[in-house]
């Protein structure tokens, strides 16, 4: 697990293997998904912008969860910002009954925790990931110089669905590769979660197409986090009505994050982690 200035920061990086004798052994190649690359990257981001050196961790202070649909890898005193449920995980595999909550990535798990696990959770949402071209300017500076027409991004579990398309971005490509080629693309479709949210986060028109590995919990979650309700928002069946809706956008008119304000999230970004007050 990342450290950072000696503070665990959780991202979801295993390590698989075609052989199942392997799997259990944890042996192979890291998956390297880059949308669960993030969190650390983001809080990273965070503390050089704040000047913050290396810390004292203390005892039982517990790991930050970020990005991603991880609150399944939870456990007892961990900080959450920003993460989100899974849909697709049982509740019996969440075994925390208490966790320090700063934010969550949307109202959808805010309630999730409060109904199953009595844990209230503050209404401050957002994926740390839209923080990106604020934390890092290289990517609003690709975004200006557009190389290239279109990105499509699958989710990790659905690779084989897009491959054959000329402009298919591997997910698992390095991580600065993938948000460099999703910001010069002029319109970004797929299945990728992260993708939508860095396109959305660059002003760039996007067609998310439902995923056939995953339920539509986490997309939802993240488009009612900033604000949007669901008739504001549209999953699409297939590539070509979602290519559709995002070349038909005016990008002269565009605010996918008109109803979002980043100021909450940041606020909320447990800084007490590394700075005692």
């Amino acid at each position: 697990m990342p450290r950072l200035r000696s503070v665990p920061v959780y991202s979801w990086n295993p390590r698989r293997n075609k052989l199942p004798v392997l799997r259990r052994f944890q042996v192979g190649p890291r998956v390297k998904n880059f949308g669960d690359l993030l969190g650390p990257v983001v809080v990273q981001g965070i503390l050089k912008e704040r000047g913050v050196g290396p810390a004292l961790r203390r005892p039982g202070s517990g790991t930050v969860m970020a990005v991603g649909s991880v609150m399944h890898k939870a456990h007892d005193g961990d900080i959450v910002w920003g993460t989100g449920v899974n849909g697709k995980v049982a509740l019996a595999l969440h075994d925390f009954t208490r966790l320090d909550v700063r934010a969550v990535r949307g109202p959808r798990t805010r309630e999730w925790l409060r109904e199953n696990k009595g844990i209230e959770a503050p209404a401050i949402y957002g994926d740390p990931a839209l923080l990106l071209p604020t934390l890092f300017p290289r990517l609003r500076t690709s975004a200006a110089t557009k190389r290239h027409a279109l990105a499509v991004v699958p989710n990790l579990n659905e690779l084989g669905r897009f491959r054959s398309h000329p402009d298919f971005v591997d997910p698992r490509r390095p991580l600065w590769e993938v948000l460099e080629r999703i910001a010069s693309s002029e319109v970004v479709v797929g299945s990728s979660l992260h993708a939508i949210v860095i396109g959305e986060a660059l002003g760039i028109p996007v067609g998310l197409i439902a995923s056939s590995a995953e339920p539509p919990f986490k997309y939802q979650d993240y488009f009612e986090g900033t604000g949007r309700t669901a008739s504001e928002y549209a999953m699409f069946d297939d590539f070509d009505a979602a290519h559709a809706h995002a070349t038909g956008i005016r990008t002269d008119s565009y605010a996918p994050l008109a109803g979002w304000s980043p100021e909450p999230l940041l606020g909320a970004f447990p800084i007490d982690r590394w700075v005692r007050g």
